[in-house]
C-alpha cells in the first residue's frame, strides 16, 4: 500500500508537469491533422478535435494509472532495459514507416542485438515485459475509446477497383506512468536517498551477488504517447475495436508470460525477444486481411443514398439519422443517388419528410430547417469517386508470401 500511495503522488506530479501538456498538444495536433484529411475528402467541417483530445487525455491518465500498478507489481527496473536505446531505435524505425514507431519492434531489435552481441547489458525479460504492459494498456484504451469520433474516409482496397466507405480509427493517448528504477546509492553531506523496501514478490527484479548493497530502488515518473491506427470498412467502429482490442490483449498477455518464463528459465530468453516484433506483425496482418477479404458494409446500395456518417449537431443528427441508413425519398421525391438527393433538398421547403431504410424496416424522419440549411450527412461513395485512400497490405508476412510465390514455379 505504501508503494501505491507513492505511485499515486508521482502520477499526479507527472500530470501537472509542463512536459505532459506538451504531449497533450502533440495529440491535439495529430487529431487536427486527421480532421483536415477528412475535410479534404468531403469539403465539410468537423470541429471535434478538441473533444477528441480531452477524451484521449482523460483516458490516457486512467490507462497510465493501471499501467503503473502493473509495472510496479512486476518489478520492472527501467535502469536495466536500455530505455535510451529503446527510444532511439523506435525513432529510427519511424523514419522507414510511421507504423514502425512501436515498442514491440524496437524492443525486439534491442533485445536481439543485445543477445547476439552481448553489448548493452540489457535485461531482455524486463524489456519485453515492459513492451507487453504498454500494449496491455493500449488494448484497454482501444476498447474504451478507440471507437469514439471516428473519421469517415473513402477507401479503395488493394487489388479492387471499387471505392467504399470506411472510418479511420486512429487514436493517440498521452500516458503518465510510474515505474521502478535502480540507482546507485549516494551518501554525503546534504544528500539523502530514500530507497524503496524491496518486496520479495517482485517477480522480474533479480539481483546479482552483491548488487543489493550497491543499488537503491526508487519510483520515477515516465511520460509517453500510445497510438492506435486502423481502418474499418467491414464492421462498424465499435465492433471493430472490440476485435482489435481482444487480439492486442491476447498478444500482450502472451508476451508478458513469455517474459516471466524467460526470467525463470534464462535459456528461453530468445522467445519473448522474437515473439514481440513477429507477434505484433502478425496482429497487423490479421487486421489487414480481415479488411481486404471481408465484405465492405459501407458501399453504394444501388438505389437510394446510404449514410456513411452524420455530422455532430446537424439536422440529420437531431432527426436520429445514423450510419448505414439509406435515404429513399425526400418529401415524396424518390432518391436513387447523391444527385437526386441534392435536387430533392434544393426543391424542398423548410420542412423535410425523409423516408429511410434501416436494416429491413422503413422509418420516417420529419424536421424543420432554415432555408438552404444542409442536412449534414456524409454519403458512401458512388461509382466514379476519385478521392480516396488506398488500403495496402505491406506487412512482412505478405511480402514474404509474395516473394515465395515468385520463387516457386
Amino acid at each position: 500500500m505504501s508503494l501505491v500511495g507513492a505511485a499515486g503522488e508521482l502520477l499526479l506530479r507527472a500530470v501537472l508537469n509542463p512536459l505532459f501538456l506538451v504531449l497533450v498538444l502533440v495529440v491535439a495536433w495529430q487529431y487536427k491533422r486527421m480532421q483536415r484529411l477528412s475535410e479534404g475528402l468531403f469539403a465539410l467541417e468537423r470541429n471535434i478535435y478538441v473533444r477528441s483530445t480531452v477524451i484521449s487525455t482523460l483516458a490516457g491518465v486512467a490507462g497510465g494509472a493501471v499501467g503503473a500498478l502493473v509495472l510496479i507489481a512486476l518489478g520492472i527496473d527501467l535502469s536495466r532495459i536500455g530505455i535510451v536505446y529503446l527510444f532511439l531505435t523506435a525513432l529510427t524505425l519511424m523514419l522507414f514507416h510511421p507504423r514502425y514507431l512501436c515498442f514491440a519492434y524496437a524492443g525486439g531489435i534491442v533485445s536481439l542485438f543485445s543477445l547476439l552481441s552481448g553489448a548493452g547489458d540489457i535485461d531482455v525479460p524486463q524489456l519485453m515485459a515492459l513492451v507487453g504492459v504498454l500494449h496491455m494498456v493500449e488494448a484497454l484504451l482501444i476498447l474504451l475509446t478507440g471507437w469514439l469520433d471516428p473519421m469517415p474516409v473513402y477507401v479503395r482496397r488493394e487489388g479492387e477497383a471499387e471505392v467504399v466507405g470506411g472510418f479511420n480509427l486512429q487514436k493517440f493517448w498521452p500516458i503518465p506512468l510510474v515505474a521502478v528504477m535502480g540507482v546507485a546509492q549516494v551518501s554525503g553531506p546534504g544528500v539523502e536517498v530514500s530507497p524503496l523496501a524491496r518486496p520479495e514478490w517482485w517477480p522480474l527484479l533479480h539481483l546479482g551477488p552483491g548488487s543489493a548493497d550497491s543499488l537503491a530502488y526508487m519510483l520515477v515518473p515516465v511520460l509517453a504517447i500510445l497510438g492506435y491506427g486502423e481502418v474499418a470498412t467491414t464492421a462498424p467502429p465499435r465492433r471493430k475495436v472490440v476485435s482489435s482490442a481482444g487480439h492486442l490483449a491476447l498478444f500482450s498477455a502472451v508476451l508478458v508470460l513469455l517474459a516471466l518464463g524467460a526470467a525463470l528459465v534464462p535459456s528461453l530468453v530468445w522467445v519473448p525477444a522474437l515473439f514481440g516484433p513477429l507477434g505484433h506483425e502478425l496482429l497487423i496482418w490479421v487486421g489487414l486481411r480481415q479488411e481486404s477479404r471481408g465484405e465492405a458494409i459501407y458501399r453504394h446500395p444501388g438505389h437510394g443514398v446510404m449514410v456513411l456518417d452524420v455530422l455532430p449537431g446537424s439536422l440529420a443528427a437531431r432527426a436520429g439519422i445514423r450510419s448505414q441508413d439509406v435515404v429513399l425519398a425526400v418529401n415524396g421525391m424518390g432518391v436513387r443517388d447523391r444527385l437526386d438527393l441534392y435536387y430533392a433538398l434544393q426543391a424542398a421547403s423548410t420542412r423535410l419528410d425523409i423516408d429511410i431504410l434501416r436494416a429491413h424496416d422503413i422509418i420516417y424522419a420529419s424536421l424543420e430547417r432554415r432555408p438552404r440549411q444542409v442536412l449534414g450527412i456524409i454519403p458512401v461513395p458512388e461509382p466514379g469517386t476519385d478521392r480516396f485512400i488506398v488500403l495496402r497490405d505491406d506487412t512482412f508476412i505478405t511480402r514474404a508470401a509474395r516473394a515465395l510465390q515468385r520463387l516457386l514455379p
